[in-house]
């Protein structure tokens, strides 16, 4: 019996060493706010990153950026941004569906009179098969 207490005792440690391994890649907003106040009341990165739970390379460029533009949010993700609204992308279909022998490049002529404002014969064609 005393073999299977200490077994037991090891498998909950390995259980706790795992959960504090697993770390997070980002904080929420509220988390970095906090992250941020620590840090200007003097604490140190380290000590703010593993009180949080997070990697401390995570805690230092949240803290470059937080003296960079005065601002601790997140910023929004990268990539290109749409050319089309939903509204555009339901309009396109319905174009589509009505007149199936049209071309992707006769749609984005449709499209581009209907909206205002060009739009690609290749963003037509990845509209329609998305």
């Amino acid at each position: 019996m005393l073999q299977f207490a200490s077994s037991d005792s090891s498998a909950e440690s390995e259980i706790a060493r795992a959960e504090s391994m697993s770390r997070r890649n980002h904080l929420h907003d509220e988390m970095r706010w906090r992250a941020v106040g620590t840090l200007q009341a003097g604490a140190r990165q380290s000590a703010v990153a593993r009180e949080l739970n997070v990697h401390r390379s995570v805690n230092h460029r949240l803290w470059s950026q937080c003296q960079r533009d005065q601002n601790a949010s997140r910023r929004r993700g990268s990539g290109p941004r749409r050319i089309t609204t939903t509204a555009d992308d339901r309009y396109l279909l319905q174009c589509a569906r009505r007149r199936r022998t049209l071309t992707s490049r006769q749609l984005a002529s449709q499209l581009s009179a209907a909206a205002g404002r060009p739009i690609s014969r290749r963003t037509v064609s990845r509209r329609l098969h998305e």
